[in-house]
């Protein structure tokens, strides 16, 4: 048979106080009213002029603050407004260390390359966006200087490139073929730009002619995506 199962013995309560949540509220409650009746009393106490301390009359310190209470007035706003100033110095010469600190680690001419890149493509863009507006032009004058501008970009992206040479003949012979795979069309494009400025108001054009050569300099300026 199995030994029967003893009897639990209740859990003594620990040492020390213990209340529940009515005995604090009374405990509460009547302190509060030990304090609130108190209070009175030690106010008159220190408004009697019977308490002293070190022979002045804790009254009179009372008297003294009731009767300046004007004075005190002025002075809180005064210091309120002295820390309110104080606060803001600190906070913008906090501010100016830190912009010190980061302007050290961070310097502002340290530009991101990336941002300049785009700035530049912008412009170059824009230079385009031109010549493409003289090559639709009704004035011939104005085709031929779409061509020559867009030969003056051809210009300085040969220079970008490093290619060895004085003339742009010379840098255009110096390409490599697979490292320039629209080297044909900037050959044909740069050689009509020689015939007009070479022969000038002589060299008869057209403005369709005018558009496929401006077409042939886009698709090198597209193949280094500098437009």
């Amino acid at each position: 048979m199995p030994p029967k199962d003893k009897k639990e013995k209740p859990k003594e309560k620990p040492a020390g106080w213990s209340f529940d949540i009515v005995e604090g509220l009374v405990i509460l409650l009547f302190i509060l009213a030990i304090v609130g009746s108190l209070i009175p009393a030690i106010f008159r106490l220190f408004t009697s002029g019977d308490l002293t301390f070190f022979g002045y009359r804790i009254s009179g310190i009372y008297d003294f603050f009731k009767n300046n209470i004007q004075f005190f007035k002025t002075l809180g706003f005064v210091i309120a407004g002295a820390a309110a100033i104080g606060t803001f110095t600190l906070t913008k010469k906090a501010d100016a260390v830190w912009r010190a600190e980061k302007a050290k680690l961070f310097p502002e001419d340290m530009k991101d390359p990336s941002s300049d890149t785009e700035v530049a493509k912008s412009k170059l863009q824009e230079r385009w966006e031109k010549v493409v507006a003289n090559s639709e032009s009704t004035n011939s004058s104005d085709w031929r200087l779409a061509i020559i501008e867009a030969d003056i970009m051809l210009d300085e992206l040969l220079e970008k490139l490093q290619l060895p040479g004085d003339t742009m003949g010379e840098k255009l012979k110096a390409v490599e073929k697979s490292d320039f795979n629209t080297i044909d069309n900037a050959w044909e494009a740069h050689k009509f730009r020689n015939m007009i400025a070479h022969e000038g108001q002589n060299f008869m054009v057209n403005q369709r002619e005018i558009r496929r050569i401006i077409s042939l300099y886009e698709t090198v300026f597209k193949e280094f995506a500098i437009i």
